[in-house]
Protein backbone atom coordinates (compact mmCIF):
# COMPACT_ATOMS: atom_id res chain seq x y z
CA UNK A 1 0.00 0.00 0.00
CA UNK A 2 1.48 3.42 -0.90
CA UNK A 3 2.60 5.67 1.90
CA UNK A 4 3.11 9.41 2.07
CA UNK A 5 5.92 11.31 3.76
CA UNK A 6 5.51 14.81 5.16
CA UNK A 7 5.27 17.18 2.22
CA UNK A 8 6.85 20.60 1.88
CA UNK A 9 4.41 23.22 0.70
CA UNK A 10 5.38 25.21 -2.36
CA UNK A 11 2.63 27.55 -3.52
CA UNK A 12 -0.24 25.51 -4.95
CA UNK A 13 1.75 22.26 -4.85
CA UNK A 14 3.13 19.94 -2.21
CA UNK A 15 6.56 18.33 -2.64
CA UNK A 16 5.92 14.75 -1.53
CA UNK A 17 7.57 11.36 -1.48
CA UNK A 18 5.33 8.71 -3.06
CA UNK A 19 6.33 5.18 -2.05
CA UNK A 20 4.68 2.18 -3.63
CA UNK A 21 5.18 -1.54 -4.15
CA UNK A 22 5.22 -2.91 -7.67
CA UNK A 23 2.06 -4.87 -8.41
CA UNK A 24 4.03 -7.40 -10.46
CA UNK A 25 7.19 -8.17 -8.39
CA UNK A 26 6.52 -6.46 -5.04
CA UNK A 27 9.67 -4.28 -5.14
CA UNK A 28 9.39 -1.03 -3.13
CA UNK A 29 9.83 2.05 -5.33
CA UNK A 30 9.63 5.76 -4.59
CA UNK A 31 9.45 9.07 -6.42
CA UNK A 32 9.62 12.61 -5.12
CA UNK A 33 7.42 15.01 -7.04
CA UNK A 34 5.46 18.25 -6.82
CA UNK A 35 1.77 17.44 -6.49
CA UNK A 36 -0.81 20.18 -7.10
CA UNK A 37 -3.55 20.75 -4.56
CA UNK A 38 -7.05 19.64 -5.55
CA UNK A 39 -8.87 20.30 -7.79
CA UNK A 40 -5.56 20.15 -9.69
CA UNK A 41 -3.77 16.87 -10.41
CA UNK A 42 -0.78 15.40 -12.22
CA UNK A 43 -0.46 12.24 -14.26
CA UNK A 44 2.70 10.23 -13.53
CA UNK A 45 4.12 7.24 -15.34
CA UNK A 46 5.81 4.91 -12.84
CA UNK A 47 8.40 2.29 -13.75
CA UNK A 48 9.51 -0.39 -11.28
CA UNK A 49 13.25 -0.16 -10.65
CA UNK A 50 13.42 -3.96 -10.35
CA UNK A 51 11.29 -5.52 -13.12
CA UNK A 52 10.49 -2.52 -15.37
CA UNK A 53 6.71 -2.91 -15.04
CA UNK A 54 4.91 0.33 -15.81
CA UNK A 55 1.79 1.79 -14.29
CA UNK A 56 0.15 5.19 -14.37
CA UNK A 57 -1.31 7.22 -11.51
CA UNK A 58 -3.19 10.47 -11.01
CA UNK A 59 -1.95 12.34 -7.93
CA UNK A 60 -3.60 15.25 -6.14
CA UNK A 61 -2.70 16.90 -2.83
CA UNK A 62 -5.34 17.59 -0.21
CA UNK A 63 -6.76 21.13 -0.62
CA UNK A 64 -6.58 21.68 3.16
CA UNK A 65 -3.55 24.00 3.54
CA UNK A 66 -2.69 22.49 6.95
CA UNK A 67 -2.53 18.96 5.50
CA UNK A 68 0.44 17.53 3.59
CA UNK A 69 -1.26 14.32 2.41
CA UNK A 70 -2.23 13.41 -1.11
CA UNK A 71 -4.47 10.89 -2.81
CA UNK A 72 -3.90 8.82 -5.91
CA UNK A 73 -5.81 6.80 -8.46
CA UNK A 74 -4.33 3.93 -10.47
CA UNK A 75 -4.71 5.25 -13.98
CA UNK A 76 -3.84 2.35 -16.28
CA UNK A 77 -6.99 3.15 -18.30
CA UNK A 78 -5.73 6.75 -18.69
CA UNK A 79 -8.79 8.37 -17.12
CA UNK A 80 -8.36 11.83 -18.73
CA UNK A 81 -8.08 10.27 -22.20
CA UNK A 82 -11.07 8.03 -21.46
CA UNK A 83 -13.17 11.06 -20.40
CA UNK A 84 -12.20 13.02 -23.52
CA UNK A 85 -12.93 10.04 -25.80
CA UNK A 86 -16.31 9.54 -24.17
CA UNK A 87 -17.02 13.28 -24.54
CA UNK A 88 -16.29 13.10 -28.28
CA UNK A 89 -18.56 10.07 -28.62
CA UNK A 90 -21.33 11.82 -26.65
CA UNK A 91 -21.09 15.04 -28.67
CA UNK A 92 -21.11 13.14 -31.98
CA UNK A 93 -24.18 11.12 -30.98
CA UNK A 94 -26.02 14.15 -29.58
CA UNK A 95 -25.29 16.11 -32.75
CA UNK A 96 -26.84 13.28 -34.78
CA UNK A 97 -29.98 13.43 -32.60
CA UNK A 98 -30.10 17.25 -32.88
CA UNK A 99 -29.74 17.08 -36.68
CA UNK A 100 -32.53 14.49 -36.99
CA UNK A 101 -34.78 16.55 -34.74
CA UNK A 102 -34.07 19.69 -36.80
CA UNK A 103 -35.29 17.91 -39.95
CA UNK A 104 -38.61 17.45 -38.12
CA UNK A 105 -38.65 21.10 -36.99
CA UNK A 106 -37.76 20.32 -33.37
CA UNK A 107 -35.02 22.28 -31.58
CA UNK A 108 -32.98 20.49 -28.92
CA UNK A 109 -30.40 22.08 -26.63
CA UNK A 110 -27.94 20.08 -24.55
CA UNK A 111 -25.92 21.56 -21.70
CA UNK A 112 -22.63 19.83 -21.01
CA UNK A 113 -20.25 20.24 -18.12
CA UNK A 114 -16.72 21.62 -18.49
CA UNK A 115 -15.18 19.19 -15.99
CA UNK A 116 -15.48 15.57 -14.93
CA UNK A 117 -15.03 15.20 -11.14
CA UNK A 118 -13.23 12.32 -9.41
CA UNK A 119 -14.26 12.40 -5.74
CA UNK A 120 -11.81 11.75 -2.92
CA UNK A 121 -11.47 11.78 0.85
CA UNK A 122 -8.32 12.58 2.82
CA UNK A 123 -7.24 11.10 6.15
CA UNK A 124 -7.58 14.62 7.65
CA UNK A 125 -11.34 14.48 6.93
CA UNK A 126 -11.39 16.75 3.88
CA UNK A 127 -13.66 15.66 1.03
CA UNK A 128 -12.86 17.02 -2.42
CA UNK A 129 -12.76 16.24 -6.12
CA UNK A 130 -10.18 16.62 -8.84
CA UNK A 131 -11.53 18.02 -12.08
CA UNK A 132 -10.60 16.57 -15.45
CA UNK A 133 -11.26 19.13 -18.18
CA UNK A 134 -13.66 18.12 -20.92
CA UNK A 135 -12.86 19.84 -24.21
CA UNK A 136 -15.50 21.99 -25.91
CA UNK A 137 -16.37 19.80 -28.88
CA UNK A 138 -19.38 21.72 -30.29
Amino acid sequence: MPTVSDGMKSGGTTLSLFEYHCYRCGHQNSIQTDIPRAPGYIHKDLTCESCGDETHVLLSACPNESCDSFVYWINDLEIPKLVKTFAKYFVHNMQTVINRAAVQGIEIGVDTTDNFPLNASCSCGSRFAIEISIPDLD
